[in-house]
């Protein structure tokens, strides 16, 4: 971590957290202090999302709203909070699982693996290129055997290549 915003690594300030849910919502501050019933104003909401840098540890309560609000695990807004104010706070986990939902720990076994699978393809360099010029989206490939669908809830794949 290079300072208090985490530029040049994967641990973000309350700032980042805040922004780059405004940006995927489509929210203003104003927004914010609505999905928090009143409990943060805008106010509070724009000093919190403008500044890597803050001058005091946000109350707990705060913490609290703002990971409802921005559907953030708590764990991951309190270190930001420490970050912001610039305790040398260490990245727990990477800045993508910082964005995951609260709630994505009671995902389906099933929905998790796929979920899993994808990732684990496209950062093992697998996506494949568009099918063809003019080809929208991306297509992700794996092989069969690892494929989610193809596996026993408790891991090894459980058909042979004969059986398809």
């Amino acid at each position: 971590m290079t300072g208090p915003g985490g530029e040049g690594g994967s641990a973000p300030t309350l700032r980042r957290l805040i922004r780059s849910r405004m940006v995927e919502r489509g929210w203003s501050y104003a927004d914010l202090e609505r999905e928090s019933g009143g409990a943060l104003s805008r106010g509070r909401w724009q000093q919190l999302g403008s500044a890597d840098a803050q001058p005091t540890f946000p109350h707990p309560d705060s913490l609290a709203i703002i990971a409802r609000v921005l559907q953030i695990d708590v764990t991951s807004v309190v270190l930001a909070a420490a970050r912001a104010v610039g305790l040398p706070v260490h990245a727990q986990s990477s800045a993508f699982a910082n964005l995951l939902p609260a709630g994505t720990d009671r995902l389906p076994a099933p929905l998790r693996d796929a979920i899993l699978g994808l990732i684990r393809a496209a950062v093992d360099g697998t996506a494949a290129e568009p099918a063809g010029p003019g080809a929208g989206g991306t297509t992700v490939e794996w092989s069969k055997a690892s494929a989610p669908s193809r596996r026993a809830p408790d891991g090894p794949a459980d058909y042979e290549e004969a059986d398809l």
